[in-house]
């Protein structure tokens, strides 16, 4: 009877913990479209409003045609007036389009505008699955094997070589693969699109 009397009491004790767990835990709210639109990226939350943003069309003769998109927030890497650009799109108007630059000396962020026809070049930087890790650790595998070679036989030795340089060639062709750099000219455009 004293051992129906303790497994009772613990029973009443796990069921009373585990309903006072549940009547103080708080409610969560569910989040509107706009909210889950802006929690994803730029790219959604210009779906919310009509905004414009920078499309580069792009137009290989190998791979055909690719449209880059760059919305406002989004990081633009570019060529114009001489000089590269790493900045934050800041906004985008018909024909022009607006970066945050850091002024040193007012302690502040300044607005700085260029027209489209001023850009020369975009850079853009990809993600491809094993090709951009690929890019960065092809070249350091084959510096390290003919250093090991080169450690473990005292003397350069000429085997070694075309493996070597392999690697340092495909690594530097998977680098240019993930971070190309386009240049604008008549099959490679920079516009302003709207949405909708």
């Amino acid at each position: 009877m004293n051992a129906y009397r303790t497994h009772l009491s613990f029973l009443v004790l796990i069921t009373g913990l585990f309903l006072s767990h549940f009547s103080l835990a708080q409610p969560t709210d569910t989040l509107t479209t706009e909210q889950l639109l802006q929690r994803r990226g730029t790219a959604y939350s210009a779906l919310i409003r009509p905004s414009r943003y920078l499309a580069l069309d792009v137009n290989h003769t190998l791979g055909g045609f690719r449209r880059y998109r760059f919305f406002e927030g989004d990081e633009l890497h570019f060529k114009a007036r001489g000089e590269k650009f790493r900045e934050e799109l800041y906004s985008v108007t018909d024909s022009t389009f607006t970066i945050l630059m850091a002024n040193e000396v007012m302690n502040r962020d300044e607005p700085v505008t260029f027209r489209l026809d001023e850009v020369q070049k975009v850079m853009l930087h990809r993600r491809i699955p094993f090709v951009t890790a690929a890019g960065t650790i092809f070249p350091l595998a084959g510096g390290v094997y003919l250093i090991a070679d080169l450690v473990n036989n005292g003397q350069l030795n000429a085997n070694v070589l075309p493996v070597t340089g392999a690697f340092i060639v495909s690594g530097v062709l998977f680098h240019l693969l993930s971070n190309p750099h386009i240049s604008i000219n008549k099959n490679h455009r920079l516009k302003v699109l709207r949405t909708y």
